[in-house]
């Protein structure tokens, strides 16, 4: 038997490298059309037979990068990327007689689109619901589709994380402009002339989502949660033909296998399906923060959206301001996080907004500013309450913070979405109006003679239309801390 082992040995080793060996290829993250970050150095992975040596050329370096196939058939390489200079790239790759070869590779700006069904709205829409603007987006897609470009993740549910994902990078011809995600289209477009170089978007968003999905189960485990809000989270049963809502879901099938993928930050925009969740914030804090530690590039950007205003089956209900001021707590709680209001841009009827290219442009103008270092020339901040006066005559003077030249309504100095509360608690709608100093408001009201509290746009809907100058809404605003 002594003798058998070295043979018995050889035999396993032999049975291991059939069962490893593959053909030569690489990610589908590596595809013609495909956008690398500019100025970087961006991993290059694949697969082929353990062992082999690979080498990767890329046109714009003078010499190839070689490695060596792992045990477990996988590859990786690091190549250094150029400023955006308008050229395209080739990259070859060899291993024995194997070859491999993606084209038309450009250097530029890569960000990640995520969320649920906002994020994932197409420019062509919803059935009966509707992109603004989408029709000449579409219709002008053609002029700029060498410098959007698309890469679109459609993996089903998966149980266990997968290597790699079947969805290729696309230039944002009229037909692919048209299932794009529309706030992710347009913010390509509009990132790619401000800067004047190629955007690529990879697109990873699935309507009706829950965050859990995002992330595996130790993530969650993690998250500071307390015991009752832990049992909350797995006591969520997963339904086979809906949307993922239980843990590890669409991280396994869509996040895994882009992981290290150099991208330049995030785009988020989910919530929905957690409304009413107290510890949404933490679950959103250890998602982002696992993620950049998985990538392993830092504090990467992190720009979400705040759920906009909706009926939510009750229009007087209070529950999403509630949950936007959970969803705000993000921003101060980790780096590089920064959020956007859309509190002027919602429906009462529908829970997909049509103007996502405000949007988007409230998205460009962060990215711009706290990513790019660039001088918008004006202040984007949100306004907090800087300090409230209650008055004799039963007014309330209200003074917000970051008021860059003045606050307004959308049709008028006549403010929507104020209400007021006596000594009952008792909240009841209000008038208000921007003072002549532009950054107080004065919000009345007859039944309230005796006001202890206000509070802006805190129902599902309101209507609420208070911004800065610049189209930039006020979010939700209180001066009590009572929990309802």
């Amino acid at each position: 038997m002594k003798h058998l082992r070295p043979r018995c040995a050889v035999a396993l080793l032999f049975i291991c490298a059939v069962l490893n060996a593959q053909p030569l290829r690489l990610s589908h993250l590596f595809s013609d059309h495909a956008v690398l970050q500019q100025e970087t150095t961006a991993p290059v992975w694949g697969w082929g037979e353990p062992g082999k040596k690979v080498q990767v050329k890329a046109s714009w370096l003078k010499k190839a990068v070689s490695t060596t196939v792992a045990e477990d058939g996988s590859w990786r390489v690091e190549l250094q990327t150029l400023p955006a200079d308008g050229n395209q790239y080739v990259i070859s790759v060899k291993s024995g007689k194997e070859q491999l070869r993606i084209e038309d590779v450009v250097f530029g700006e890569v960000w990640m689109c995520s969320g649920q069904s906002n994020m994932e709205m197409p420019i062509r829409g919803f059935g009966f619901q509707g992109v603004d603007g989408a029709t000449e987006a579409i219709l002008e897609a053609g002029e700029t589709a060498n410098d959007v470009r698309l890469l679109d993740i459609k993996t089903a549910k998966k149980t266990s994380p997968e290597k790699d994902i079947e969805a290729v990078w696309e230039l944002t011809t009229p037909g692919v402009a048209a299932k794009a995600s529309a706030i992710g289209y347009f913010f390509a477009k509009r990132l790619s002339k401000s800067l004047g170089v190629p955007v690529g978007i990879i697109v990873n968003a699935w309507g009706g989502s829950r965050i859990e999905p995002w992330m595996p189960k130790d993530v969650i485990d993690g998250a500071g949660l307390t015991r009752e809000e832990l049992d909350a989270v797995y006591a969520i049963e997963e339904k086979p033909d809906r949307w993922p809502e239980t843990p590890e879901l669409i991280w396994n099938g869509r996040v895994a296998p882009v992981v290290g993928y150099a991208i330049k930050g995030i785009l988020w925009y989910q919530g929905c399906s957690n409304i009413g969740q107290n510890c949404y914030d933490k679950l959103q804090n250890a998602m982002v923060t696992h993620w950049r530690g998985k990538w392993g590039r830092g504090d990467i950007p992190f720009i979400y959206t705040l759920l906009a205003p909706y009926d939510h089956g009750d229009v007087n209900g209070r529950w999403r301001p509630f949950f936007v001021e959970t969803q705000m707590k993000t921003a101060q709680a980790i780096p590089a996080a920064w959020f956007v209001s859309t509190e002027t841009l919602g429906n009462k009827v529908t829970v997909h907004p049509s103007q996502k290219k405000e949007v988007a442009d409230l998205m460009i103008q962060r990215a711009l500013l706290n990513v790019y270092g660039q001088d918008l020339g004006m202040d984007i901040e949100y306004p907090e309450i800087r300090s409230v006066s209650y008055e004799e005559d039963g007014k309330v003077k209200l003074r917000l913070t970051h008021v860059w030249s003045n606050l307004g309504s959308i049709s008028s100095r006549d403010i929507t979405g104020f209400e007021l509360a006596g000594e009952d608690r008792e909240f009841h709608l209000a008038d208000a109006q921007v003072d002549w100093d532009g950054d107080t408001v004065i919000v009345s009201c007859p039944d309230v003679p005796n006001p202890v509290a206000v509070r802006y746009s805190w129902r599902n809907w309101m209507g609420a239309n208070l911004q800065k100058t610049g189209g930039i809404p006020v979010p939700p605003l209180r001066t009590d801390d009572w929990e309802y």
